[in-house]
Protein backbone atom coordinates (compact mmCIF):
# COMPACT_ATOMS: atom_id res chain seq x y z
CA UNK A 1 0.00 0.00 0.00
CA UNK A 2 2.80 2.38 0.90
CA UNK A 3 4.58 1.67 -2.38
CA UNK A 4 1.46 2.54 -4.46
CA UNK A 5 1.07 5.86 -2.63
CA UNK A 6 4.69 6.72 -3.31
CA UNK A 7 4.27 5.90 -7.00
CA UNK A 8 1.09 8.01 -7.21
CA UNK A 9 2.80 10.97 -5.56
CA UNK A 10 5.80 10.61 -7.84
CA UNK A 11 3.53 10.44 -10.89
CA UNK A 12 1.52 13.51 -9.80
CA UNK A 13 4.71 15.43 -9.07
CA UNK A 14 6.24 14.57 -12.44
CA UNK A 15 3.00 15.50 -14.28
CA UNK A 16 2.82 18.84 -12.48
CA UNK A 17 6.46 19.48 -13.31
CA UNK A 18 5.88 18.61 -16.99
CA UNK A 19 2.79 20.83 -17.11
CA UNK A 20 4.74 23.73 -15.63
CA UNK A 21 7.58 23.32 -18.12
CA UNK A 22 5.14 23.01 -21.02
CA UNK A 23 3.07 26.05 -20.07
CA UNK A 24 6.10 28.31 -19.58
CA UNK A 25 7.75 27.26 -22.84
CA UNK A 26 4.68 27.85 -25.02
CA UNK A 27 4.56 31.14 -26.85
CA UNK A 28 1.50 32.72 -28.31
CA UNK A 29 1.84 33.56 -31.96
CA UNK A 30 1.90 37.25 -32.70
CA UNK A 31 -0.57 37.69 -35.53
CA UNK A 32 -0.37 40.97 -37.37
CA UNK A 33 -3.43 42.73 -38.78
CA UNK A 34 -2.04 42.19 -42.27
CA UNK A 35 -2.04 38.42 -41.74
CA UNK A 36 -5.60 38.59 -40.44
CA UNK A 37 -6.71 40.51 -43.53
CA UNK A 38 -4.98 38.00 -45.83
CA UNK A 39 -6.64 35.10 -44.06
CA UNK A 40 -10.08 36.71 -44.18
CA UNK A 41 -9.61 37.50 -47.87
CA UNK A 42 -8.69 33.88 -48.55
CA UNK A 43 -11.68 32.36 -46.77
CA UNK A 44 -14.26 35.07 -47.45
CA UNK A 45 -17.20 33.98 -49.55
CA UNK A 46 -17.33 35.64 -52.97
CA UNK A 47 -19.79 38.47 -53.48
CA UNK A 48 -22.66 37.14 -55.59
CA UNK A 49 -23.40 38.71 -58.93
CA UNK A 50 -26.73 40.55 -58.96
CA UNK A 51 -29.27 38.69 -61.09
CA UNK A 52 -30.25 40.01 -64.49
CA UNK A 53 -33.84 41.18 -64.33
CA UNK A 54 -36.21 40.35 -67.15
CA UNK A 55 -38.32 43.27 -68.32
CA UNK A 56 -41.94 43.19 -67.15
CA UNK A 57 -44.59 45.32 -68.84
CA UNK A 58 -47.61 46.32 -66.76
CA UNK A 59 -50.61 47.61 -68.69
CA UNK A 60 -53.13 50.07 -67.29
CA UNK A 61 -56.55 48.48 -67.83
CA UNK A 62 -59.97 48.98 -66.29
CA UNK A 63 -58.71 51.11 -63.41
CA UNK A 64 -55.94 48.68 -62.49
CA UNK A 65 -52.76 47.04 -63.69
CA UNK A 66 -52.76 43.99 -65.94
CA UNK A 67 -50.01 41.48 -66.70
CA UNK A 68 -49.91 39.11 -69.60
CA UNK A 69 -49.06 35.49 -68.82
CA UNK A 70 -45.51 35.88 -70.21
CA UNK A 71 -44.91 39.00 -68.13
CA UNK A 72 -46.32 37.25 -65.07
CA UNK A 73 -43.84 34.39 -65.54
CA UNK A 74 -40.98 36.89 -66.05
CA UNK A 75 -41.97 38.67 -62.83
CA UNK A 76 -42.05 35.32 -61.03
CA UNK A 77 -38.54 34.45 -62.27
CA UNK A 78 -37.32 37.90 -61.17
CA UNK A 79 -38.73 37.38 -57.67
CA UNK A 80 -37.16 33.92 -57.37
CA UNK A 81 -33.78 35.27 -58.55
CA UNK A 82 -33.93 38.15 -56.06
CA UNK A 83 -34.78 35.77 -53.19
CA UNK A 84 -31.79 33.59 -54.08
CA UNK A 85 -29.59 36.68 -54.28
CA UNK A 86 -30.83 37.90 -50.88
CA UNK A 87 -30.15 34.48 -49.34
CA UNK A 88 -26.56 34.54 -50.63
CA UNK A 89 -26.07 38.04 -49.24
CA UNK A 90 -27.37 36.90 -45.85
CA UNK A 91 -24.76 34.14 -45.81
CA UNK A 92 -22.03 36.72 -46.42
CA UNK A 93 -23.43 38.98 -43.69
CA UNK A 94 -23.44 36.08 -41.22
CA UNK A 95 -19.82 35.31 -42.17
CA UNK A 96 -18.66 38.82 -41.37
CA UNK A 97 -20.72 39.02 -38.19
CA UNK A 98 -19.32 35.61 -37.17
CA UNK A 99 -22.79 34.18 -36.59
CA UNK A 100 -23.46 30.46 -36.65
Amino acid sequence: MRREETLQRLLILSLLFALTIFSTSCKSAQITPLEIEKTLAAIAPPVPVPPAMEPVQFEDRDGGLWLSYGDYRALERNIIAMREYAAKLEIIIRFYREEK
